[in-house]
Formats: C-alpha cells, structure tokens, sequence
C-alpha cells in the first residue's frame, strides 16, 4: 500500500502541476495541430523530428502562423513554436531569461565541451568576453592571407581530379586547420587575462578550442556544400558569379572580397535557404510578458498583442523556416534567387525583419549571436570564389535531401555529409 501511494503522489503532483500552468498560461488557447494527432507518448515532436530538415515546422507555421503550440513528448507542458520576428528579438535578448534546455546541454558538453556554446548566464558572458577579441574585424582580417592560401590549395586539388567528387569532407579537413588559426590568440588572450585578473581554465581554453574546431568546419562546410549544390543546379547564377570573381586573378584580399556584390548576393542567399543551425532551443527561467510583431488569434476568439509565459515554458524557434516563410519573403521563399538582395524593395524594411546578420537569424542574434560569424563568412566567400573562378559545378543524378544532424547537412542515398558533383575546368574570360 505505501509503495502504491509513493508512486501516485508524484503521478498527481505532475498532473495537477500541468493543469495548473495550462491554466494560467496565455497561450493554452494558441493555434496549433490537433492533439487527436498526436502521439500519446511523443505528442507532435516525433512528426518534427522524422520530418526533411524541419519542413514540418514550416508546414505548421504557413497553417497556423508565426506562434502556435504542439504537444511535447512524455506529457510535459505543450511546447511553443515561435517565428514571430518581435518573439524572437525578444527571446534572444534576455540570456538570463530564455536560456538552452537541460536536455541540450549534456550532449554540448559531450560533443564539443564546456566552452562558450555550452555556456549560460554569467558564464557565457565571462567565457564571451575573453574570447571576442580573437574574433573581431581585426582578427579576420590578420588571418586573410593564410585562408586564401588554402583556398588555393584545395582548387588545385579539385582542378587535378576533374571529375565527380563527393564533396562534404574534403572542405571539413581544409576548414579544421584555418581555424586552428585563431588559436593562439585565444590561447594568448585568455593566458593574459589570467595575469591580471580571474580569466579561462586550462579545461575551458581546450574547450573552447574543440568547440571551434568542431563548429568552425561542421558549419561553414555543411553550408559550401549547400552552396555549391546550387551552383550545380543553376548556371545562370554560376556563370554571373564566375564572371565577378575572375576579375581579380590573384589570391583574393579581405578588401577584394569586400567588393564583389554579387558573391556576397550569394552567400547570404545560401545561409537563408541552408542555415548551418536550422533551429534552437530555448526554456523561460521565470514569468515574463513577450511581445508579438503579428497579433496573433486564440482558438477562443480573443487577439493577443503579447502573451504571458510561465517559467520552465519550452520554445522551439525554427530558424531555417523564419528564413524561408513566403509571407515574409514572398511566394520565392524556397527558391535560390540570389537577385532578391540586389534589387530595391525585393526584401521588406529592417524593422519588419529580425535583427540578425542581414535581417536572418542564421547566426541567431542577441549577446549569443555566433561568436565566429564574421570568420565564417570570410572563410566561406574566399573559398567559394576561389573555386567557381576556376571550376564549373555539374550536378549528378544523385537525390539530395537535407538532414538536421547537430548541423544541416546534404544526405544523398542515406550517407551524411556527401554532395557528388561533376568538375570540368572553366574557361578565364
């Protein structure tokens, strides 16, 4: 008799806790799937997870708009899908507020450490201010010269095999040793700040120091591959690229790269098509008010402006479907139409956009806005135009799919991390 009660208290603990933040939250009225799809056991998470790179998510937020709700597995409070650009400023600002989830963290440390991506609170702050300085203008620009000569290195590569190639794993083992680059400076940066005041263990430098190894060419590859894939399958858009970058024949500056538009067209047109990180995570850690850029309408009829949270509430924040939703950037969202940041008006006014990088939250946004993007958009143009100035890119006959795994990846016949492209050499105009 008491084992059977010691088991059904914390039963209607868990019950009575869930009926009771349901009612005090907002958002329990909130457009979503019907529960009757549901899972029982998984709620609607496992339809997410089993579904193409989260096209799921943009299927439900086309329905039902930019904030709805889905049922979480295991019973826990229902989860809220947030694409609305105000929500999300709102979230990503407040890292003492909306932090990652529990259930991320272990598999950060496991993979990459207890370095800045693990970090949360006052920890990311200390670990992101000793580290930041090894990742501004400057910095990058110091390492230009070694990033286009091994750009360099891997074009002759691919110029000496001139044919089909599975592209995904040569650009890992190039990317790994240009962002060792960095390392000393983090080293020597953390190494000072220990002189003089409280700075980084010798745990969290060579944490720190997995974690970009296994972010810097996981990310910056998985999105070349994404690039040259569509390169492959448009040859109007190659053949103009090609045209741009062959007009500087030597190894490209930092200031070179600054000048070429329609490279730059490009690369921000594949980061919102193929964000590295497609979606994230993030859990209230108390009560709080967050406002809405859309109002949004409730199952029982009311409009709501903003919308109550109660703490321990879970967001899920689609990132790639923010960057591909058609009411925000029109019925060519999902196409590759590199024009759209050249031409007036093609793209709605900032304060319509989130506040990331180029008005996409790609690299999120707010004080956790990826340390390293200024790198990785450098390494990714030097690479990119080194390659089409000399090589034309032909797609195979291979079905290319897109899977979250940690990172957006190209999965072709079930295998991870492999793109076939045909090579011919280009001809210099």
């Amino acid at each position: 008799m008491f084992f059977a009660a010691s088991l059904a208290l914390p039963l209607v603990w868990f019950i009575a806790r869930f009926i009771v933040n349901r009612k005090r939250s907002d958002i329990r009225y909130a457009p979503g799937p019907s529960a009757k799809s549901a899972s029982w056991i998984w709620g609607h998470e496992l339809e997410a997870f089993r579904g193409q790179a989260l096209e799921v998510y943009s299927k439900w937020m086309y329905t039902y708009g930019p904030l709805f709700k889905i049922n979480a597995a295991f019973f826990h409070n229902d989860i809220i899908v947030v694409g609305d650009h105000a929500a999300v400023q709102h979230i990503f600002a407040d890292i003492f507020t909306y932090m990652k989830g529990p259930s991320l963290r272990p598999i950060t440390a496991n993979i990459v450490g207890k370095g800045v991506l693990w970090a949360e609170g006052e920890d990311h702050v200390f670990q992101r201010r000793l580290l930041s300085p090894a990742f501004t203008l400057e910095s990058v620009k110091k390492m230009a010269d070694v990033i286009s000569e091994c750009a360099e290195k891997v074009q002759c590569l691919f110029t000496w095999l001139e044919w089909k190639f599975d592209q995904g794993k040569t650009f890992a083992g190039f990317l790994g040793p240009v962002v060792i680059r960095a390392f000393p400076s983090i080293v020597s940066l953390s190494l000072k700040s220990q002189n003089n005041t409280a700075g980084l263990s010798t745990a969290q430098i060579i944490d720190n120091i997995s974690t970009f190894i296994m972010a810097g060419h996981e990310t910056t590859g998985g999105a070349l591959n994404f690039a040259l894939m569509e390169l492959a399958r448009s040859s109007r858009v190659q053949q103009k690229l090609r045209r741009e970058v062959q007009q500087f024949r030597d190894a490209l500056s930092y200031d070179a790269i600054q000048k070429l538009e329609y490279l730059d067209a490009v690369t921000k047109e594949v980061l919102r098509l193929h964000p590295s990180v497609p979606h994230t995570e993030r859990v209230a850690m108390r009560d709080d008010i967050i406002p809405l850029a859309t109002p949004i309408r409730m199952r029982n009829g009311t409009v709501l402006t903003s919308f109550k949270v109660q703490k321990g509430q879970v967001f899920h924040i689609p990132l790639m479907t923010m960057n591909t939703n058609p009411k925000v950037w029109g019925e060519d969202a999902g196409e590759f139409q590199p024009e759209r940041w050249l031409t007036p008006n093609a793209i709605r006014p900032s304060n319509e956009l989130p506040h990331g990088w180029s008005n996409m939250v790609t690299f999120t946004d707010g004080p956790r806005l990826c340390i390293g993007y200024r790198l990785a958009l450098f390494e990714f143009k030097v690479i990119l135009a080194t390659l089409s100035r000399s090589l034309e890119f032909h797609s195979t006959d291979a079905t290319v799919n897109r899977k979250d795994i940690l990172t957006l990846q190209p999965v072709v016949d079930g295998k991870c991390g492999v793109l076939p492209l045909r090579l011919t050499l280009a001809s210099h105009t």
